[in-house]
């Protein structure tokens, strides 16, 4: 995420040492409570923050991929995300004479898919964190850390664990409801990590962490994106009710 959007994780049961600094942090991961934050937005401040923002300071058209290098094939599914919320945002800010009615009504109907599209980049980041972390486990039980340049004890402290941390931070009362949506359809990861989590060797703990993983594949790859899908035509229905309340000026 760009430094822009610093304007504007009660987790799996560890000791303090397993918790990494905010430099040890994956940037996807270090963004989850901003977009917490984000999504958390009323909906007459929505309204307020678009009727003072100009479009060459729009938010999502300065959000970048987080998970991969930008460019490279592995962002193109978050490249695809941003630049769908981005159009909304632009469709948004552009409303104002270009459809017969007033912006407050097309804000108000895109507000929910704005709220979704911040929950579905989290569940992405925290998704793919994961997978990413069961590759270099991988990578380095086959070729030893020397050669991959990361050990099993980081990767499970600084990826694997916290990731599960903020999984499980979604699910807390204070957060908004689209990210406790997201952190319900994440469940089954922080039960993954608890269960690989046993006593003894790291070694084991990755080699468990990557065969769940793996076993649960159709899960991440099938339930969630359908999933993804249904919580998508939620908002346009609610957006709907939105638009209705801001032209009846409830």
């Amino acid at each position: 995420m760009n430094s822009s959007a610093h304007a504007n994780g009660d987790g799996l049961p560890s000791a303090p040492t397993d918790v990494p600094s905010p430099q040890q942090q994956p940037r996807g991961l270090a963004a989850i409570p901003l977009l917490c934050a984000a999504a958390s937005e009323s909906r007459q401040a929505y309204l307020r923050r678009l009727a003072n923002t100009r479009l060459e300071q729009a938010w999502w058209r300065r959000q970048e991929p987080l998970t991969a290098p930008p460019g490279t094939v592995w962002s193109f599914p978050e490249f695809v995300l941003l630049a769908v919320a981005s159009f909304l945002e632009y469709v948004s800010l552009t409303a104002d004479g270009t459809v017969p009615l007033p912006s407050g009504v097309v804000q108000s109907f895109l507000w929910p898919l704005h709220n979704c599209f911040l929950s579905l980049w989290m569940a992405y980041i925290l998704t793919m964190t994961g997978w990413t972390a069961a590759l270099k486990m991988l990578q380095t039980i086959v070729w030893g850390s020397r050669r991959t340049g990361s050990t099993l004890d980081v990767v499970w402290k600084d990826q694997v664990q916290w990731s599960a941390q903020s999984a499980r931070t979604l699910t807390d009362s204070h957060q908004p409801l689209t990210a406790r949506l997201i952190g319900l359809a994440l469940w089954p990861f922080s039960i993954l990590v608890l269960v690989s989590n046993t006593p003894g060797q790291v070694l084991w703990k990755a080699v468990a962490y990557c065969a769940l993983l793996g076993v649960t594949w159709w899960y991440w790859f099938l339930v969630l994106p359908i999933s993804a899908f249904w919580l998508l035509g939620t908002a346009i229905l609610a957006g709907n009710c939105f638009g209705l309340i801001e032209l009846a000026g409830v």
